[in-house]
């Protein structure tokens, strides 16, 4: 073979080279790119949301200050429903039940002290109807008269008027309780009544206006 017909190859074989060359970069870097697509895609978000927990045990009816709460980020799937996701809503307010060290608080358990005049007596108390469908037809301001099924049979008036403050929304799921929450009106003589009938059935008779 002369020098001329080896040179020539060489060129041959150089420009079959360089032209497959870019195609198999090209082809390297598109698959690159789907398998960080796949990676991404397939990757959980890490981000948590933001949620008020309470920093210490709190008693029912504790007064919430700042310094006794605190924010924890929960994932996204486990938020409570309902949950406050800043302190300033919360703060100044009283609950209406016990809190552990870390758990979470909801509407359902911090009181709405909106809904009472400034320099009112009356307390804001959480009580749960027994009836849900007859619960529906509940809004706030209604006045109502509170009923107790007793163990023995009968029932007894438990309070004679109360006012719906606000109706507390029910989590979804089979996790739910039966009932409809309310938080009500009444005066601390009427809320030491409710307190006696604690774990009996509450129903209720809506008022004339």
């Amino acid at each position: 073979m002369g020098i001329l017909q080896r040179v020539r190859r060489t060129s041959s074989n150089w420009v079959r080279t360089s032209r497959i060359r870019p195609q198999r970069i090209i082809a390297a870097l598109c698959l690159a790119c789907a398998c960080a697509l796949v990676v991404w895609a397939l990757t959980p978000n890490e981000a948590g949301t933001a949620v008020v927990v309470a920093k210490t045990d709190l008693a029912p009816g504790s007064e919430l200050d700042a310094g006794d709460l605190a924010l924890t980020d929960f994932p996204p799937d486990l938020v409570p429903d309902k949950a406050f996701s800043s302190i300033a809503e919360v703060e100044g307010r009283h609950i209406s039940a016990g809190l552990s060290e870390g758990s979470p608080l909801t509407e359902s358990i911090v009181l709405d002290q909106q809904a009472l005049p400034e320099g009112s007596r009356d307390l804001l108390m959480p009580i749960r109807l027994a009836d849900d469908a007859s619960a529906a037809l509940l809004q706030p301001g209604q006045r109502i008269r509170l009923f107790s099924s007793l163990p023995d049979g009968g029932s007894e008036v438990v309070v004679e008027k109360v006012t719906i403050a606000r109706l507390v929304d029910k989590p979804e799921g089979i996790a739910a309780e039966s009932g409809q929450l309310v938080s009500v009106i009444l005066s601390a003589e009427d809320a030491g009544r409710v307190a006696e009938f604690a774990g009996l059935p509450i129903s209720f008779a809506i008022l004339p206006r």
